[in-house]
């Protein structure tokens, strides 16, 4: 039904014109007849600024009263009253700044439909279910968690009908979606092609099955119908992007290509905006491109999809320079896919948010994604509860994608597949609190991919997932931040299998010793931490995880300093886990360094050489562990047979205390090795021109170590207590120390401190 443009149309560049109002002459509404709709693009008519009798004599204010395109540099837009919009509601150049002043702007605020029992959860009412033998009602809890608490089990060759739909607006896009949980990884033997496939189809009010070609700059694709569409590891959606289409009724087809399970089903509006802000278009909208990560942005508002060119009439963006937007609400009308509160495409443009809330709902929901900005006293809600999929550091309630410096501060984030993405180098996020609803894997409360960046002073409290990942990246200081964080239920990737929740996570995958791509010189420091664990015994194959720090990374040498973690697991067992450090980083380069920290927990503190790998030149010094269970514990677990490397290499431990516990690992029998270290630090008190040497000797008298004083008359040393090489293991009792003509013994239970040169 979509057909190729005429010769008269080739100056639109292949987009189409969607709109279903303007302005006439007078600043008044009116309607476009049916079939192709045009948008002219006209400026508002708006008193002159001179003549406003709310901004007197300022002419650089500007009073606005509904949507529009406003650039003009150097000007302050003013809302004068609260603003709805069927689809994408304002456009703004750079160097301007708009103010809400108190009110709303609503977008995507069109009379959309939605389809009735779309995620079947009043059973099997409005579907057609003729041609689908196999079909079976299910419950989320007993089969696969996704959106709600029912779905669809499908047969292979199975065909469901949904009832019509009324699509209300001709020529703009939408996405017809399907979600698909996807098999679970132990399901598929391993192999990624035996994941679960369907074909999405629209058909028309008559039946026939639309077909719709859509330009996205490099060709013209079928965008719908799509057929035997897998989604990606961990579950999502089908989607058909629809554009061009008459308004109407519409229905949909799912074709099941293998056995699968399918939930939430309909057409919803899509690529809308509150605010946006065009350097270029991004016309990315095929599910291919989307399962690429492509960015996509403004797609309905393209005319030249090869250069990314707006319509005519939009501001477009370049060069350096700022936007702000302050003091009202922005939100969606209604439930769409891909839309955003904010966007920008202008890379060197910073936005700057200050009192400004953002609440957005739908599949793929997003709040702000700019390339970077500075946010404060803000307020982000975001209902998304699945994503297309969920792969990729994007579709966060705030994505700040770009390499500009960032700064988000003094705001709350509460919803969302992962509440923040930041990827600035310098950027600081600070004095905000986090609230994540993750139901898919790695999109956490902060996902931190800005290089030597600071994150302090946050409350971090997901309703459901994990805090802050480093991944692969270098220099970033974590410090201050308050997290509190509990063991997950089953998710849709993850069902019948271990799954991790994490306060903290900085991980590079195995990555080589000094990588570009590496994760090292990161520091965690005087974070306050608090750890559930929790059993879900309704799913016994589940073994739910939670973590304080959740380590795997191997490129180089991270640190984690000086944190109170509390850890309380009130059902411990095989099919539940949780400790303060989670260690697994792989067996070369380097294993992390955990230092002075305060861990205050009822099972053992530290797993080092995890489920997830194993561990090489990991050193924990000086941190006290403190046994809470009120009986007899280890304070370490070492390995994991099951993985035949997942065991230590060269660990050290070093000046640990123990409260209610004695140093102890719980090991298996695979080739560990590790060292149990005694920090000695010698001072002499007698003078400073007379500081004689410092001589160690076994207590056989063997020479072990020659040393100095510094002019601080200081001299610091590590001496083995013992050396383990699976399995072996060698014990020193104690050593003695000799300062000139003054000899002390000491051993693991005596001081850490010698003085010498002291006058009787």
């Amino acid at each position: 039904m979509f057909q190729k443009k005429s010769e008269c149309m080739e100056w639109m560049s292949g987009f189409i014109i969607y709109a279903r109002m303007i302005l006439d002459g007078k600043g008044s509404w009116k309607w476009l007849t049916a079939g192709l709709s045009m948008l002219l693009f006209v400026f508002p008519d708006l008193d002159l600024p001179g003549q406003s009798a709310e901004f007197p004599g300022n002419p650089e204010v500007i009073p606005i009263d509904r949507p529009g395109y406003y650039g003009e540099e150097g000007s302050t837009y003013v809302l004068t009253r609260d603003i709805y919009a069927e689809k994408s509601a304002f456009f703004l150049g750079k160097d301007i700044t708009l103010d809400l002043n108190g009110h709303t702007i609503t977008f995507a605020n069109g009379a959309y439909d939605s389809l009735k029992n779309g995620g079947f959860e009043d059973g099997l009412d409005g579907w057609d279910l003729t041609e689908a033998p196999g079909a079976e009602l299910l419950e989320t809890r007993k089969t696969r968690p996704f959106i709600g608490e029912k779905l669809l089990g499908l047969k292979k060759g199975d065909q469901i009908v949904s009832s019509y739909m009324e699509v209300p607006y001709a020529n703009r896009s939408y996405y017809a979606i399907c979600g698909i949980t996807g098999h679970v990884f132990r399901d598929m033997t391993g192999d990624l092609n035996n994941e679960m496939k369907i074909s999405l189809l629209v058909e028309d009010e008559g039946g026939k099955v639309v077909e719709v070609w859509t330009d996205y700059g490099s060709e013209t694709t079928k965008s719908s119908p799509v057929f035997n569409k897998s989604p990606r590891l961990g579950g999502g959606f089908i989607v058909a992007h629809l554009q061009g289409l008459p308004a109407g009724k519409y229905r949909l087809r799912i074709k099941a290509e293998t056995d699968c399970l399918v939930d939430e089903v309909g057409i919803f509006p899509a690529f809308d905006v509150g605010i946006g802000i065009i350097g270029k278009t991004h016309p990315k909208g095929h599910y291919d491109h989307l399962y690429e990560n492509q960015h996509a942005a403004f797609y309905d508002y393209t005319a030249n999809f090869q250069s990314g060119t707006p319509l005519p009439g939009i501001p477009q963006v370049s060069g350096r320079g700022t936007v702000t937007i302050k003091n009202g609400t922005i939100i969606s009308g209604s439930r769409g896919v891909m839309s955003w509160g904010i966007q920008s495409t202008a890379d060197e443009v910073q936005v700057i948010l200050d009192r400004v809330t953002i609440i957005n709902q739908g599949i793929n929901a997003t709040a702000v994604d700019v390339p970077q900005a500075h946010i404060s006293h803000c307020r982000f809600e975001v209902n998304n509860p699945q994503l297309i999929h969920r792969h990729g550091s994007q579709h966060y309630a705030v994505d700040l994608r770009g390499k500009g410096a960032s700064e988000v501060a003094y705001s709350a984030f509460n919803g969302g597949q992962g509440c923040l993405v930041f990827k600035g180098v310098s950027s600081s996020i600070h004095h905000n609190t986090f609230v994540n609803q993750q139901r898919v894997t790695n999109h956490y409360s902060i996902m931190a991919m800005g290089d030597s960046s600071l994150i302090f002073e946050n409350d971090i409290v997901p309703e459901i997932g994990s805090g802050i990942e480093i991944f692969r990246h270098k220099g970033i200081e974590i410090f201050n931040n308050r997290i509190r964080i509990a063991a997950s239920p089953p998710t849709t990737e993850y069902g019948k299998e271990e799954f991790s929740t994490a306060a903290i996570r900085i991980a590079d995958y195995g990555d080589k010793p000094g990588s570009p791509t590496g994760a090292y010189g990161n520091k965690v420091y005087n974070n306050t931490i608090e750890v559930l664990g929790r059993t879900f015994p309704e799913y016994p194959e589940y073994t739910p995880m939670a973590w304080g720090i959740f380590y795997s990374a191997s490129a180089g040498n991270n640190l984690i300093l000086g944190n109170h973690i509390t850890v309380k697991h009130p059902d411990a067992s095989s099919q539940s886990e949780a400790a303060a450090f989670y260690i697994g980083g792989g067996l070369s380069g380097f294993g992390g360094e955990f230092r002075s920290n305060q861990v205050f927990s009822n099972v053992p503190a530290a797993w080092i050489a995890s489920r997830y790998g194993g561990t090489i030149n990991t050193r924990l010094a000086f941190n006290q562990f403190t046994n809470t269970s009120g009986r007899d514990m280890h304070p370490f677990r070492m390995g994991w047979e099951s993985c035949g490397s997942c065991y230590a290499k060269e660990v050290t431990f070093v000046g640990n205390s123990y409260d209610k516990m004695d140093f102890g690992i719980d090991q298996t029998k695979q080739a560990h090795s590790y060292q149990r270290m005694m920090p000695l630090k010698v001072i002499w008190k007698g003078t400073s021109q007379a500081m004689p040497s410092i001589r160690v000797e076994e207590e056989s008298g063997a020479l072990i170590e020659l040393g100095e004083f510094n002019k601080e008359g200081c001299w610091q040393t590590e001496l083995l207590l013992e050396s383990y090489r699976h399995p072996h293991s060698i014990v020193r009792e104690g050593y003695w120390i000799i300062v000139g003509n003054e000899k002390r013994l000491v051993s693991g239970e005596t001081s850490n401190s010698l003085t010498f040169g002291v006058e009787d």
